[in-house]
């Protein structure tokens, strides 16, 4: 049997006979894109072959009025960023390395934004995918405000590629802080900061660091301002150590950090940076300390009860993205 050309796949036609050729041949199938995020989110991912996306790179349509867009899977954050900045806009994203789009909103990752915006899968307003027969469906809808029924978007984006290949994403866009002003202080006083956009450590132990937007003084005497470059530099090493980092503590937001934590944190959206141990070595949490509670890890690596159901109901009859489940 000829090995099928795996270079990444251009448009979703030639996603769709990958798929096909896959089931044909019998191989277990997965959808990456430059796969930067897989040894953090998707460690115990395999597959017999790997539906590159990266080269669906493309920004399909944008509308500044309506503050959307619509892009490729592969297209790297930067690259819109640099397309939407132009209109006063930005994607409610701020996420750890450049990577695809599509694997930012499948992993999912997490994004210091996600206690101003909400996390990065709500800024997906829809999308369009590829079931594991190869038939395409599209799920949600254009516009911000939508009555539709179950939300399959939200769904799909939360199987890391078990269900569906995105093949096409609607994003809703927001428009960049007007007079941003960057401050750091202590953790103890972040109650005296007029809702910040931003708010992180770069280490447990260390000084707290805010955007805030519109104001001319962050209005505390605790909090002292900075130049700009040098809190995009905190938020830069706040990213790049969440990324070093093989998965992350969510706890409620506004609680203290939980005991144990010493890289990272996001402040605003309870999350802290964690090197969890290998899965196959068969131990459990990197601290003893209790977890407060509502607090959980992420990746969750307990097998999932419902997956192997949905992926039937999804495709009656179709080997599974990634193969059947053990």
């Amino acid at each position: 049997m000829t090995e099928p050309d795996l270079r990444p796949v251009r448009s979703a036609d030639e996603a769709a006979e990958q798929i096909r050729a896959a089931q044909r041949d019998g191989a277990s199938l997965l959808p990456c894109g430059r796969r930067s995020r897989l040894a953090r989110h998707g460690p115990e991912l395999r597959a017999d072959r790997w539906l590159e996306l990266g080269g669906m790179d493309r920004l399909l349509e944008l509308d500044p009025e309506d503050q959307t867009c619509v892009v490729e899977p592969g297209l790297a954050p930067s690259a819109l960023d640099r397309a939407v900045a132009a209109h006063g806009l930005e994607l409610g994203v701020t996420a750890p390395g450049d990577g695809s789009l599509g694997g930012l909103f499948l992993a999912p990752d997490l994004s210091l934004l996600s206690g101003f915006f909400g996390p990065p899968r709500d800024q997906v307003l829809g999308a369009d995918w590829l079931l594991a027969d190869g038939s395409a469906v599209r799920t949600g809808a254009r516009v911000v405000k939508s009555v539709a029924g179950y939300d399959l978007t939200r769904l799909f984006l939360g199987s890391r590629g078990r269900l569906a290949v995105c093949t096409r994403l609607v994003l809703r866009l927001r428009p960049r802080p007007r007079r941003p002003l960057w401050c750091h202080g202590e953790v103890a006083e972040r109650a005296a900061l007029p809702a910040p956009r931003l708010l992180f450590q770069v280490d447990a132990d260390g000084p707290a660091y805010a955007l805030l937007e519109g104001v001319e003084q962050s209005g505390s005497d605790a909090w002292a301002s900075m130049e700009p470059g040098d809190g995009e530099a905190a938020l830069r090493a706040a990213l790049d150590g969440f990324a070093r980092c093989s998965g992350r503590l969510l706890f409620p937001a506004g609680a203290p950090t939980p005991a144990g934590m010493t890289g990272p944190v996001d402040l605003l959206g309870g999350q802290a940076a964690a090197d969890l141990p290998d899965p196959s070595e068969g131990r459990g949490a990197p601290t003893d300390d209790p977890l407060p509670a509502g607090a959980r890890w992420i990746p969750d690596r307990r097998p999932s009860p419902w997956l192997a159901a949905i992926q039937r109901a999804c495709a009656p009859g179709a080997r599974p993205f990634g193969g059947e489940l053990a």
